[in-house]
């Protein structure tokens, strides 16, 4: 571990009061495959907000601490509300799996990929929907199921970033779609809505597109956009609507976003 990581670990123990059994947590950082970016990661937060993302870090489910940057963005809020979709099996890279577990958190997951079904109603207790988000509701879509299931996607969305060749031989099959709002009218979802993450392998801004932003707000916003053209039209679309971008460094792949005012 360089000076510079030394001295930053110091002075987040100085300025946030951390236990000594914290110590742990931080420095097994230091032998963890993503402990750079972690570390990035919780020297960016305010500094009110780093002793309790370190407290929860271990149980962190999302791929890029998604999870973290929502409690830190809501004051590490309990019995919030989030709605996310493709959930998959609902915990392996969850980015709502520890705000309902560990916060008391509900909400909604949705996951069209049948392999996913059984897992996502067994290991989580909120609403779930089976049929694709879409930009509108009733059409029949081909979904296309790959082995490596985290990476389905609707089938004309197959060719779309740079994983594509992991989807030539998947299963595609017919799927019905819902849109984002009558997915938000069917659970009864309330107007403001703490946390809606996007993860779709290539659909994000088709079903934003068409959102009503007038009749819900998300207090924030994780839009996967693996560096393809869509991700600046997903940007104009959200910051037109009064989000702002976060992290851009951090979040890699993703866009993170917060609403203005």
């Amino acid at each position: 571990m360089n000076k510079g990581m030394k001295g930053f670990l110091k002075s987040v123990l100085r300025r946030c009061d951390i236990a000594v059994i914290r110590h742990e947590t931080l420095l097994s950082l230091e032998e963890s495959r993503s402990a750079i970016s972690d570390l990035d990661f919780i020297r960016a937060l305010p500094a009110e907000y780093a002793a309790p993302a370190l407290a929860v870090l271990r149980e962190s489910k999302s791929q890029l601490r998604q999870d973290l940057f929502v409690l830190s963005e809501t004051g590490f809020k309990e019995n919030g509300y989030f709605v996310e979709f493709g959930a998959t099996n609902g915990v392996n890279l969850s980015n709502s799996y520890l705000l309902e577990k560990c916060f008391g958190w509900s909400g909604i997951l949705a996951e069209p990929a049948k392999v996913w079904h059984d897992s996502l109603r067994r290991r989580r207790g909120v609403h779930v929907e089976t049929r694709c988000v879409w930009s509108e509701s009733g059409s029949i879509l081909k979904f296309n199921e790959v082995e490596n299931a985290e990476l389905s996607t609707v089938h004309a969305f197959s060719d779309s970033d740079t994983r594509r060749r992991e989807r030539n031989t998947g299963r595609v099959y017919d799927v019905e779609t819902i849109s984002l709002n009558d997915l938000l009218q069917k659970f009864n979802a309330p107007k403001v809505i703490d946390y809606l993450s996007i993860d779709t392998e290539g659909s994000e801004f088709s079903i934003l597109k068409n959102f009503d932003f007038n009749s819900y707000r998300f207090n924030v916003i994780t839009c996967e956009h693996n560096y393809t053209p869509a991700r600046e039209e997903i940007y104009r679309l959200l910051s037109g609507n009064g989000y702002v971008r976060k992290f851009e460094q951090l979040s890699k792949f993703d866009d993170w976003y917060i609403k203005a005012g």
